[in-house]
């Protein structure tokens, strides 16, 4: 992998070295896909070039220049994921530019949440500073040029936790997972910057909005960032299209060399009914001497004592 005259290839996927107000690349109505989030412009360090403080006239008119070309090279069934969200010091940008999208053509057809964090499982940036509440949550508008796109949201659904709806709702234990998403960081690099990148996305997100549209070929990503929109694709084994002007290389290649594999569905009652079983039979009893043990066993204990002490309180369990 490696640029050649502005463009960078692996695999599937194509990463333009230039910015995506204009994509002459592509043809109109040529990408099935298009997920991506732009920039924040809440001053984040993307890269010294390039200023995220830009007055709110300019940003609007950056952002309708790109949103106008994605309206023009996304499929007339295709289907486009939005991500922004707010700061706690910041609230309703994300609206605004949802709103520019609509302005450059695209109707609004929901909104979807991203949760990053829930009882301390996952990451998410401390934007509160001890004066707010931090958010823990992003939106991802969904957006087409028609209101009925071809989507199949069981596409990535998960399991049935009480299966006597089997049958009632779908004849397979799968059903629609609903517009709350958690997605998780599964890790951060450095005190300052994740992945190596100030703001990059889990590849999870682009991933499961990719699997939604069935029959998806190619998918467009016009802030490719760390290329987590790419990786997804190429995962799937669907052609990417990307445009980025400040690239992180080596980021950019590990991302892409890394072979993304979900994780497995675990149903918090399904996990609450296996500890009941386990602690009715006695088989989950701390060992003697558990004060000499090392502190993550000794830890690992005292959480599995709370969620024990929760499940027969009949509370949810609080993990810390």
């Amino acid at each position: 992998m490696g640029p050649s005259d502005g463009l960078l290839r692996f695999g599937r996927q194509h990463l333009y070295l230039h910015s995506s107000e204009r994509m002459p690349e592509l043809r109109s109505g040529s990408m099935d896909v298009i997920v991506t989030s732009p920039p924040y412009n809440r001053g984040k360090n993307y890269d010294p070039r390039y200023s995220d403080r830009l007055p709110e006239k300019e940003y609007r008119q950056l952002l309708l220049r790109v949103f106008r070309e994605c309206h023009r090279v996304l499929a007339p069934d295709g289907v486009f994921f939005l991500n922004i969200g707010d700061g706690a010091r910041d609230q309703g940008k994300s609206e605004k530019v949802c709103a520019w999208a609509q302005e450059a053509g695209f109707h609004r057809l929901q909104t979807l949440v991203w949760l990053k964090t829930i009882l301390g499982k996952g990451h998410f940036t401390p934007s509160g500073q001890g004066r707010r509440f931090s958010n823990v949550f992003e939106y991802i508008f969904l957006l087409s040029k028609t209101k009925h796109p071809r989507l199949d949201v069981r596409a990535v659904g998960i399991p049935y936790a009480d299966k006597s709806n089997i049958g009632r709702y779908s004849q397979v234990d799968l059903r629609d997972a609903g517009n709350v998403w958690f997605v998780p960081y599964r890790e951060t690099t450095g005190a300052t910057v994740k992945k190596g990148h100030e703001a990059p996305y889990p590849v999870e997100l682009p991933w499961r909005a990719i699997r939604c549209v069935p029959q998806a070929r190619r998918v467009l990503d016009p802030f490719a960032g760390t290329g987590s929109s790419l990786a997804a694709a190429e995962s799937l084994g669907i052609e990417g299209v990307g445009y980025e002007p400040y690239p992180q290389l080596r980021v950019i290649e590990r991302r892409l060399a890394t072979p993304f594999h979900p994780p497995p569905v675990v149903l918090l009652p399904e996990l609450e009914r296996s500890v009941r079983f386990l602690a009715d039979r006695g088989l989950l009893v701390r060992p003697p001497g558990s004060a000499k043990l090392p502190a993550r066993e000794r830890e690992a204990w005292d959480t599995l004592g709370r969620v024990l002490e929760a499940l027969r309180g009949g509370l949810p369990p609080r993990v810390s």
